[in-house]
């Protein structure tokens, strides 16, 4: 697959953003698979509930990764701005859902190391995606 300029990605809006979508749920399905897989190590082998945080930054990290390099893989340009917000949907979708679910939570300043770096992990895995 070809490169494409940025102005035929540009007069398609709607097509970027439809293959952002689906990066997005492929990073939130990787993101199920990656604690499906933790949550059994966890159970049946002699690690500790203390690991959950790491494992639970990882696995962002490795989805926002892979979602991103799934989007600029699609869409050719704009690699690392489209991997970086890529990333920033995602973050604010669990954020979302965290505000719906959890009465208790609230945004704090930690977030604004979150985001960033969220569009990092996504930026790295958007000039991967577009170099694959």
């Amino acid at each position: 697959m070809g490169r494409r300029s940025a102005a035929s990605v540009q007069s398609q809006p709607p097509a970027t953003i439809v293959v952002i979508i689906k990066g997005v749920l492929c990073a939130y399905l990787i993101s199920l698979v990656l604690f499906l897989i933790f949550s059994a190590l966890i159970q049946y082998t002699s690690l500790t509930e203390a690991i959950l945080p790491y494992t639970v930054y990882a696995t962002s990290l490795v989805a926002i990764f892979t979602g991103a390099a799934y989007v600029t893989a699609r869409l050719q340009v704009k690699g690392w701005l489209y991997g970086g917000v890529t990333g920033i949907i995602y973050l604010a979708g669990l954020v979302v859902l965290a505000l719906i679910i959890l009465p208790d939570f609230s945004l704090d300043t930690g977030y604004v190391a979150k985001t960033a770096l969220a569009f990092l992990a996504g930026a790295a895995g958007g000039i991967f995606g577009i170099n694959m």
